[in-house]
């Protein structure tokens, strides 16, 4: 069925908002150096084709190898004596170690950081802190995966406001305005709920700080206001989409569709219409029924679309009640770190129980049925009563 066309300023002004933030990770331990400087040179010889010809700025004899050497042993100038010093320091280290070791991506998240090291110490920081996070595995439930892509998509707002602000002569920057972008991003940050890694690395961003006048409280709601106009929702919710869309059995237990089916068994009445109408045997939902899946998520009730049908029925009809404001917030809070899955094993059997039919057949994913037959167990389950379900299944 095609999307209904869907608009939720309030939808919109919760998601761009303090309220849907992507928080501060938590430290890391310390990382030592292991590698020598020829040892960490070769590591991106190795990895980077081309390497040795990356230039700082394009300026010949400012080697991209010579500062990648020196931030994995004595971090960033721009960040000494800051809360982001060994933070970021010990990340990039782990960067370097993962692709010593030959691990597996290392080629990608290598040539993402030699390149990242042919711009300013800002953008250095913004790619070791991504991808040295991705190597240690921070993992969020649900919300939390919804709310980061939210945040790229933030992200994406406020690089177009910097851009439209640029235009209109209200500052000047370079071709790449990262520093504009960053005194942005320090001052819209609590507004907007941006994320808050990004503001912290921002608000310590010396060039913003010295180039570009802090906005006037006046000029920071007008900003905020554009930044949500600009907030491209269609796009969005079509990324999730497609995420959620990608289910398949090789998905890992913390991805966003195994989450998401998660989520649905304890919050949608109608379970099986997340999946295909003909077969039940994949994944398939649309625009329409995921736009009301974040209103629920984020305003607790279907607002836009709720006079809206979805596959014969009502799609205010399709969702459990919500709790309160007050009491969702503490519930997400509490299940911040919560473990989302515990499988026990034997050599004679596996037995998985969850408190959810819905994950228990998830799990038994990496069991030797076959796929259709999961799916098939899914269906039935989906329609039962039962709050427990206990599978089995012999080895």
């Amino acid at each position: 069925m095609a999307p209904t066309q869907f608009q939720s300023d309030a939808l919109v002004e919760c998601l761009l908002s303090s309220d849907v933030q992507v928080q501060l990770p938590v430290d890391g331990e310390e990382v030592k150096v292991q590698l020598s400087t020829a040892q960490v040179a070769k590591v991106f010889t190795d990895h980077v084709p081309g390497v040795h010809g990356f230039f700082f700025r394009q300026q010949r004899g400012q080697c991209v190898l010579k500062f990648l050497q020196i931030a994995y042993k004595d971090g960033w100038s721009a960040f000494k004596g800051t809360s982001l010093d060994d933070h970021l320091k010990w990340l990039m280290r782990l960067v370097v170690h993962y692709g010593h070791e030959g691990k597996p991506g290392a080629k990608q998240y290598l040539s993402e950081v030699a390149e990242a090291f042919m711009d300013c110490q800002a953008v250095q920081a913004r790619v070791v802190e991504r991808i040295g996070l991705e190597i240690r595995g921070v993992t969020t439930n649900f919300r939390g995966l919804v709310v980061a892509l939210a945040g790229e998509y933030k992200l994406m707002a406020l690089k177009m406001l910097a851009a439209e602000r640029i235009a209109q002569g209200k500052a000047q920057d370079d071709a790449t305005p990262t520093h504009y972008e960053n005194r942005l991003t320090a001052d819209l940050g609590e507004e907007l709920g941006l994320n808050a890694a990004d503001v912290r690395r921002s608000e310590l961003d010396v060039h913003a700080e010295s180039r570009f006048a802090r906005l006037r409280p006046q000029e920071v709601q007008a900003a905020a206001a554009r930044a949500r106009k600009l907030f491209d929702m269609d796009a969005f919710s079509q990324a999730l989409v497609s995420e959620l869309n990608s289910f398949g059995a090789d998905s890992s237990l913390n991805s966003l569709p195994r989450l998401f089916l998660d989520w649905v068994s304890k919050n949608m009445t109608e379970k099986h219409v997340v999946f295909d109408e003909d077969t039940c045997s994949c994944v398939e939902v649309d625009r329409t029924l995921v736009n009301a899946v974040l209103e629920m998520f984020f305003l607790r009730c279907v607002e836009g679309l709720a006079g809206e049908m979805y596959r014969g029925t009502l799609l205010s009809n399709l969702f459990e009640p919500q709790p309160s404001a007050e009491s969702k917030v503490v519930s997400d809070k509490a299940d911040e770190h919560n473990v989302v899955v515990v499988v026990e094993s034997s050599a004679a059997s596996k037995c998985i129980q969850y408190d959810t039919g819905l994950g228990a057949i998830i799990a038994v994913l990496a069991s030797p049925l076959c796929l259709m037959k999961i799916f098939g167990d899914m269906f039935q389950v989906l329609h039962s009563l039962s709050l427990s379900v206990t599978i089995g299944s012999r080895v």
